[in-house]
């Protein structure tokens, strides 16, 4: 009788322990499922006007915006859809989401503000033979790594003049979605191994590049490399952490947005305690 409830007692444990791996598992996302689900918002504005040199002006902006809506296990979505506005949007504390995305298109159209002042304010029609000035500013946002209880969206603002890109930009935002918070750098890394970890970055620069020293990436285009920084600018894949570099901020524009990945394992020596890459 005492070996029976033994065994009963194993195979209670058991059940328990596989029930309660289970369980943390769904909590975190690690069955491969969205973390979050998302919705698309779509917005866009133009104005038109003559300016004081007789040059008429037009200016069109548009969004594209994939925002959060619900999260997998079914907690409340407001306190992510906060951390989406500020982070992503870029909006201030009193400003609703839906408010936010509309603001996105307003900044869009005020970066013009510059530009000499109309001659009329209202719009101006087609005439014949009037020299045409356009700019056009376009934003899209979409999640590019969503799943393990992280969601990560990709930021892209193009700016065209008279149809040809003037600029480019990819902006990356991680998200914890279980406990619904902002992953900066102190998610991921010890404070002194930072350092180690730009040094990473400027191995892994050279290697991509088949140099083998600053001065060939200085010939390349590339400056200030030995100063090269771990920014907030990362994303999520399965093969490590990706940093990328906004135009003129590691090379010269020519070179656009240099992008470095690190595998997660060259990273495990410089984890903090609790590391989201742990999750990864």
């Amino acid at each position: 009788m005492k070996t029976k409830f033994t065994s009963l007692f194993i195979l209670l444990s058991i059940t328990a322990l596989l029930f309660s791996c289970s369980q943390a598992s769904k909590k975190q996302g690690g069955d491969g499922k969205p973390a979050v689900t998302v919705q698309t918002q779509r917005l866009s504005d133009t104005s038109g006007f003559t300016m004081s040199n007789g040059e008429r002006c037009t200016i069109v902006a548009d969004a594209t915006i994939d925002y959060p809506v619900t999260i997998v296990d079914g907690a409340a979505v407001d306190s992510l859809q906060r951390l989406f506005a500020a982070y992503v949007l870029e909006s201030g504390d009193t400003l609703s989401l839906q408010e936010a995305m509309r603001q996105v298109v307003a900044n869009s159209m005020h970066q013009y503000d510059f530009m000499d002042g109309p001659a009329e304010a209202e719009a101006v029609a087609e005439d014949e033979g009037m020299t045409t000035l356009k700019y056009a500013t376009s934003t899209r946002v979409t999640p590019v790594y969503n799943k393990n209880g992280i969601v990560t969206f990709e930021r892209v603002d193009v700016v065209k003049k008279n149809d040809k890109v003037t600029s480019v930009t990819h902006r990356y935002y991680s998200f914890d979605v279980n406990t619904q918070t902002y992953i900066d750098l102190n998610r991921l890394f010890r404070d002194d191994a930072i350092a180690d970890v730009c040094q990473l970055l400027k191995e892994q620069l050279l290697k991509q590049n088949n140099v083998t020293g600053n001065e060939q990436l200085n010939d390349l285009g590339y400056f200030n490399v030995e100063n090269i920084t771990v920014t907030r600018n990362f994303y999520f894949d399965e093969n490590g952490v990706t940093w990328s570099y906004l135009p003129n901020e590691l090379a010269v524009e020519a070179v656009g947005e240099p992008k470095i990945t690190i595998p997660y394992g060259a990273l495990k020596d410089a984890l903090c305690d609790d590391s989201i890459i742990e999750r990864l």
